[in-house]
């Protein structure tokens, strides 16, 4: 019971990282002059963390964190499996709200966040 209570804890305390985490992304996004659309996009094949617009542009954008680099970088954790997954959960979004593949210039950013250090990498 009590190794249970304990796994509970640090998986509470990784939600709680990772939604801190987002935050501190969305902040750093728009005091670069981004504009906030939506966080915690959703679908069953995939989810967007942010969502802005740069100037007309769309921008996906996807949070990593990690609190040390034992298991790698936050950056490295951006894998082709989830950039397919969220290229899928993109396909929905343009969909959703009528937005033509062609005629929508996007791009996929990732912050990635190690301990305090936080990297903003753009059109990945």
């Amino acid at each position: 019971m009590q190794n249970e209570s304990k796994a509970i804890g640090k998986r509470e305390q990784a939600r709680l990282a990772g939604v801190a985490a987002e935050l501190r992304a969305k902040e750093h996004l728009l005091l670069n002059g981004l504009h906030f659309v939506e966080q915690n996009y959703s679908v069953p094949l995939g989810e967007i963390d942010l969502i802005f617009k740069d100037a007309n542009q769309w921008v996906f954008v996807e949070v990593k964190y990690r609190a040390d680099n034992t298991h790698g970088s936050a950056a490295e954790q951006f894998t082709s499996a989830k950039r397919n997954k969220m290229h899928k959960a993109i396909m929905c979004y343009l969909q959703q709200y009528n937005l033509n593949l062609n005629h929508t210039s996007l791009r996929i950013d990732v912050v990635a966040i190690d301990d305090e250090q936080l990297e903003w990498l753009t059109n990945v």
